[in-house]
């Protein structure tokens, strides 16, 4: 196809120091090998605190509809599902291909999400070209050597949507099926009993997971009794409501989780709060034996004191979780297509793009899950 221009001013929301606005971008034409999406949704999955280089158009959990494609485009990013039209819809993996000369890319390999060269939308500086490069805007700019699977026609939106955190979810459940050492009985199967701390969005997509897996057990742990109401619809076994007092390991907590797990902990230990406190509270409710998988701390939110002792006495696996390869789109597509289990209820709130800062600061309150933006 020919080269297409972006409409003169494209409307985004624009961070600065974790505040946002409301602008106008003046684009230029598309250039060669790239591809342009206008946005239909998507999810507002929070920044934490990281060392962000601001300004950016964040949103990387991108639902968009195909634009334009530029001569060359299909020939320099990866399109699974088909070839690329107008108005066919697309899923974009945040993170680009690995640059496979990096000291991670030739030594490890099967690590993508390790590569130091990696660019990630919702993450770059859009006062640099090409300036549309995050989902929280009317167009994004696909640049060259993305990938892009293209969402089934029987797959609404608010599935789709949910896209990027089912593959933390399916990544975070993979690295406990591999046992640190070859062991028949270790690592997460059917007749293990699986503790997810934390039920936000990927806390409550891992209990799903778990349950599409068959797990039999899974006990859903949170501070938010609405939340562990969405967690027993989306499979989760038994449920304890943490209580909010104290600064160490709630006893009550870890008292039900005994009671519920004949009295030594559970098999498999999935941390998604991303708080401290619930590193301390997965090492604590894990039996000696058991897998923890370290999900939820995908910024730095602080430390706590630990004893690594813990670590050794129950000769526990820990496992930390840093995204997922671009491959897991594929069986993200393939779990939100066939699953019959609610994931719609996820999705609390649908904001214009002037009502990000909403979601961003807390204000939607206790109610709310995932929040998604619909330009």
């Amino acid at each position: 196809m020919a080269k297409a221009m972006v409409r003169a001013m494209a409307k985004a929301m624009v961070m600065r120091n974790f505040l946002s606005d409301l602008c106008e971008r003046a684009e230029r034409p598309l250039r060669e090998g790239e591809i342009l999406l206008r946005v239909r949704m998507t999810g507002v999955c929070f920044l934490g605190h990281g060392s962000w280089s601001f300004p950016i158009i964040a949103g990387h959990e991108i639902v968009g509809e195909v634009v334009e494609v530029t001569d060359g485009a299909a020939d320099v990013s990866i399109i699974f599902g088909g070839e690329l039209r107008k108005g066919q819809r697309v899923a974009l993996v945040p993170s680009s291909a690995p640059c496979g000369r990096c000291f991670y890319c030739l030594n490890y390999p099967h690590r993508t999400t390790l590569c130091r060269h990696r660019t990630v939308y919702g993450f770059r500086r859009c006062d640099e070209p090409p300036h549309l490069f995050g989902g929280f805007a009317e167009f994004v700019r696909v640049q060259p050597r993305s990938f892009l699977f293209v969402v089934p026609d029987d797959l609404p939106d608010e599935r789709a949507v949910l896209t990027e955190p089912t593959a933390v979810a399916l990544r975070a459940v993979e690295r406990a099926l591999a046992p640190g050492i070859p062991v028949i009985g270790e690592g997460l199967g059917i007749g293990r009993t699986a503790l997810v701390v934390g039920a936000g969005p990927i806390g409550l997509l891992v209990i799903a997971v778990l349950k599409g897996m068959g797990v039999h057990r899974i006990i859903a742990a949170d501070l938010s009794a609405v939340r562990l109401e969405i967690a027993k619809a989306l499979g989760a076994t038994e449920t304890v409501l943490v209580p909010q007092e104290g600064s160490g390991v709630p006893e009550s907590a870890t008292q039900k989780i005994r009671d519920l797990t004949d009295g030594e902990g559970a098999d498999v230990v999935f941390e998604c709060a991303g708080v401290p406190l619930a590193f301390a509270m997965a090492l604590e409710w894990a039996c000696r034996g058991a897998t923890v998988v370290e999900v939820g701390h995908f910024t730095d939110s602080g430390s706590i004191p630990l004893s690594p002792h813990l670590i050794c006495r129950k000769d526990l696996d820990v496992r930390g979780v840093w995204a997922y390869p671009w491959w897991q789109f594929r069986d993200a597509l393939r779990f939100l297509q066939t699953t019959s289990l609610p994931l719609e209820m996820l999705i609390t709130h649908r904001l214009s793009p002037t009502e990000l800062p909403q979601a961003l600061s807390g204000q939607l309150g206790q109610t709310m899950v995932k929040p998604i933006i619909v330009p």
